[in-house]
């Protein structure tokens, strides 16, 4: 998890033509490195991706733009062939893709990014993330009857995704990611006629409009990542279908209203909820820990939450990360957070907060990452604090803290950053 995308002079680059936000590097900004099919790995207090960020350097030199011919011939790609040409203007780092692979002298399935099946020889997988490939996306590419992995990630493919690629009935995965894709996403919605499907990563292009309930259809779906666009209106309650999703990712939109309640009552596979940066206004009701017994990932930063933080949130006993900054919650922080004895990193910065740190967050042995600032917190701060031994980074900045630091501070906590 990171909480910004992308370092480039000084400033923040999200990959995003919208914004360049100032970006001040902080111990909770780190890029989270996960291959596809997703893997939680380092999480942070406002973003997640869940594929592989495989960033461009700075550095890196583009030394050739050639024209590349792929065809189509019963669902192979054939460069011998004339029959219809996929055209991409590509773009090629030599350290890449060597000028001489990507040729008709050799064998299409020895392609950098191409897989083919061992049987039928056709192509199963095409891998062309971050290879510099730029223009429109092929409708031919729904000729591909064989294949299965479909990642075009973080190249600047642009306009309309062809409703030819409804053809690929045996797409499992499917990765679209930093692109500038356009269109509102309901005219997208032969995505739910994919019956096959387990991941749909859209995440920072340029679609609009609300989730349209066709994608509420893939009943096999285990990875939804539609975070980084433009996306208003409220979730639909049919989200909830989604019985065997693991990872929802609606992070960095404009998505209004509650959280539908169908995500924590009828949604017992979720591991992981990204919804930081939206415009959600809701409170956490009671019995919202009941029914999640899997989740690790519970991001809901930079929204509109008021009310309480429930006193059940310690039924999530697999829960490693819990980001709640950014919001009006006005109550004290419950007791029994000290029972996620699982938790590695706890946001809880700039809310409005009454009272203090409870006692029983010294309870976290497995807590790395503290960050409370700007929390409205009174009192001292306990002492049983300062033995949990894991903590790498604490904050509680911009409170009304009282109290003295222990001075052998520097034993308690022997791996501070």
């Amino acid at each position: 998890m990171f909480e910004t995308v992308g370092l480039a002079g000084g400033a923040l680059h999200s990959r995003r033509r919208r914004q360049l936000l100032p970006f001040t590097p902080t111990p909770d900004s780190r890029l989270s490195l996960s291959l596809f099919p997703y893997h939680p790995t380092i999480k942070s207090d406002r973003s997640i991706a869940i594929y592989d960020l495989r960033m461009s350097s700075p550095a890196r030199k583009l030394i050739m733009r050639v024209p590349l011919n792929l065809c189509l011939m019963r669902g192979t790609l054939n460069p011998f062939r004339n029959l219809k040409a996929i055209q991409f203007e590509t773009q090629f780092d030599e350290s890449i893709v060597g000028t001489d692979n990507w040729s008709t002298s050799t064998s299409v399935c020895n392609w950098v990014g191409i897989t083919c099946g061992v049987i039928h020889q056709r192509v199963s997988s095409l891998n062309l993330s971050d290879m510099s490939l730029i223009g429109s996306l092929s409708p031919y590419l729904g000729n591909l009857s064989f294949l299965t992995l479909l990642n075009i990630s973080f190249n600047d493919f642009n306009g309309q995704i062809s409703e030819d690629l409804s053809r690929l009935h045996r797409l499992k995965q499917v990765n679209f990611g930093y692109n500038n894709f356009t269109r509102d996403l309901n005219s997208y919605s032969w995505f739910g006629n994919l019956p096959e499907l387990q991941y749909l990563l859209l995440r920072s292009n340029s679609f609009t409009g609300a989730i349209g309930s066709s994608l509420c259809n893939i009943s096999n779906l285990e990875g939804l990542d539609l975070g980084q666009n433009y996306l208003q209106g409220n979730s639909p309650d049919e989200i909830g279908k989604l019985s065997n999703l693991k990872i929802l990712n609606l992070e960095n939109n404009q998505i209004m209203g509650s959280i539908p309640s169908a995500v924590f009552f009828n949604m017992s596979s979720l591991q992981t909820i990204a919804l930081t940066y939206n415009n959600l206004y809701d409170s956490l009701c009671v019995d919202v820990c009941d029914h999640l017994p899997n989740l690790q990932v519970f991001y809901v930063s930079a929204n509109r939450f008021y009310g309480e933080i429930p006193s059940s949130l310690y039924k999530y006993k697999e829960l490693q990360y819990l980001s709640l900054s950014f919001n009006d919650f006005n109550s004290s922080i419950p007791r029994e957070i000290g029972n996620l004895t699982m938790l590695k990193e706890l946001y809880i910065r700039h809310n409005d907060f009454k009272g203090g740190i409870p006692s029983e967050m010294g309870n976290l042995i497995n807590l790395e990452v503290l960050n409370a600032q700007g929390g409205s917190l009174t009192g001292p701060i306990p002492s049983l604090i300062f033995n949990m031994s894991s903590l790498r980074v604490i904050d509680f900045t911009n409170n009304s803290l009282s109290g003295s630091l222990p001075l052998d501070i520097q034993y308690d906590l022997p791996f501070p950053e």
